[in-house]
């Protein structure tokens, strides 16, 4: 009777083994690399090069169909191309303090994965009412730098969608394609609404001004930002050992 005892544990033990060996063996799964959003990246800069190949006034591309045709408008439009090309300096002020950032940034060990590509959270609305509608919103700025740490393109990318309906969405996409600040891309989704991407620069001086003050002001959000993910580290690191003085 033992021994029939003995034999059915050892057999039982033998038949556990069998099946829990395979998956003690398994290695863990390796972490997934983080796929950039299709719409943040940035596959069109040899039709941006085109477009800046062309005879520009003051620096600038301006299209005569940008203009109305009032004689009287002279004066207007030159204290217009003077704020178009004071905007311009601005963004590219923005751009060089932000390259400045980053590499500071990428040197912190805990940073150092964003030394090519980096996301900055500008906006998360969980909801709030808009044109009557309940929506949460999203908005996000994606940045590209090259191999010595210059930035090559900056997305901005909007996005809505309605809380109780989610069917009605949008999206808006903005490019940059540094240093080509005027050329910039815009692109437009909607559920029912899919517009070709245009580009700034044949759109009329007042709606460039207002494009290039929106990316200034997010360039220094962003650049905050930065600021706290830096003070951050430092004050998590400064105080990693506190704890244990605390007697």
């Amino acid at each position: 009777m033992k021994r029939t005892i003995s034999l059915s544990i050892a057999l039982a033990l033998l038949f556990s083994a069998s099946i829990f060996t395979p998956v003690l063996a398994e290695d863990p799964p390796a972490e997934e690399e983080k796929k950039i959003d299709p719409m943040r990246e940035c596959p069109s800069r040899p039709q941006q090069e085109a477009l800046n190949n062309v005879e520009k006034e003051n620096g600038l591309i301006l299209e005569e169909q940008s203009w109305g045709n009032n004689p009287q408008e002279s004066q207007y439009r030159s204290e217009v191309t003077r704020l178009l090309k004071l905007e311009i300096e601005n963004v590219a002020k923005a751009v060089e303090d932000i390259e400045a950032k980053h590499k500071e940034l990428i040197r912190l060990d805990r940073f150092s994965e964003l030394s090519n590509y980096q996301e900055i959270v500008l906006e998360d609305n969980p909801g709030s009412w808009r044109n009557g509608i309940f929506v949460n919103s999203k908005k996000v700025l994606a940045m590209h730098y090259g191999p010595n740490g210059e930035l090559q393109c900056l997305v901005l990318d909007s996005m809505e969608r309605g809380v109780y309906n989610t069917s009605l969405w949008t999206r808006k996409v903005l490019r940059m394609y540094y240093p080509y600040i005027q050329t910039m891309e815009l692109i437009t989704r909607k559920q029912h609404y899919n517009p070709d991407p245009e580009t700034l620069e044949k759109t009329s001086p007042e709606v460039q001004l207002q494009a290039f003050r929106l990316v200034f002001s997010n360039l220094r959000t962003a650049l905050y930002s930065m600021d706290m993910m830096i003070a951050a580290y430092y004050d998590r690191r400064n105080k990693r050992n506190e704890w244990q003085i605390d007697l």
